[in-house]
């Protein structure tokens, strides 16, 4: 995960995954658990709709760098980057994802090239993600497209959320005043994970507590399974019918006449 940077670029307290947070949320064979199946399918799909491989692409928050090793096997030039210590597990990721490394310490060529960037629930940890928004503007003078996720629907707040840090869940309109206070123009969104709202709404409704570390899949088979269902799901359903993620792309609005308080 990164940490929030402030409007004149200086780093503030950090809220980067310890190693322990790591080892809950990305346990070895993480990439196979149909949560991780779906989300990188359905990420891999925006990014095929709106860029090309001749696009520079940077994750912010890459974590152990599994969404770099897909986008990179898809064809795209993809780089990631992460505040905190993750060891990279996978061989195709290992030279292109950057640990202990602030998005504007990364070397000059790449911040030149930069043309889109991944937040992949990242701005929930951000207490002023519009302000975050604009330092990763300034630094990337050829960036042209965020494509974002976020947990969704403040109603499914929970444990899970405490644990990790988070400030917020998003909802389509809190995605929109987002976009508005950082000069961003919504290409499109969608929720996802629809199935799992229900799911999610009803530990809430009875009181129960979700897990907060992640368990490495066991039936593999099962896993990919699910993970073919929630894409599918995610393609057959309405952009706005609830899901426990949100996803979207934004470019800058150029015709924003100066940037809302």
């Amino acid at each position: 995960m990164i940490d929030e940077v402030s409007v004149s670029g200086h780093r503030q307290i950090g809220s980067e995954f310890s190693d322990n947070e790591f080892d809950e949320a990305y346990p070895p064979g993480y990439e196979r658990h149909y949560w991780h199946r779906a989300r990188a399918a359905i990420v891999k799909s925006y990014v095929h709709t709106y860029c090309g491989l001749s696009d520079t692409l940077l994750e912010i928050g890459a974590g152990r760098g599994h969404y770099v090793t897909v986008l990179r096997k898809a064809g795209f030039e993809a780089y990631g980057c992460d505040l905190g210590d993750p060891s990279v597990r996978e061989d195709e990721a290992r030279p292109f994802v950057f640990p202990n490394t602030d998005f504007a310490d990364l070397d000059k060529d790449l911040h030149d090239r930069v043309t889109t960037v991944l937040l992949l629930d990242v701005l929930e940890h951000i207490e002023q993600p519009s302000t975050f928004i604009e330092a990763i503007f300034r630094a990337f003078p050829a960036l042209r497209l965020l494509i974002i996720t976020v947990p969704a629907r403040q109603e499914l707040w929970s444990n899970y959320d405490e644990h990790y840090r988070h400030y917020l869940r998003y909802d389509a309109s809190e995605l929109r005043k987002l976009a508005l206070r950082s000069c961003l123009s919504i290409k499109s969104y969608s929720y996802f994970f629809h199935a799992l709202y229900v799911a999610a709404l009803l530990l809430k409704k009875l009181g129960m507590k979700r897990d907060t570390a992640l368990g490495a899949p066991k039936a593999a088979w099962l896993h990919t399974l699910l993970g073919i269902a929630f894409w599918v799901e995610s393609r057959l359903l309405p952009k706005d019918f609830y899901g426990t993620s949100l996803i979207c792309a934004c470019a800058k609005d150029l015709h924003a006449p100066h940037r809302p308080e």
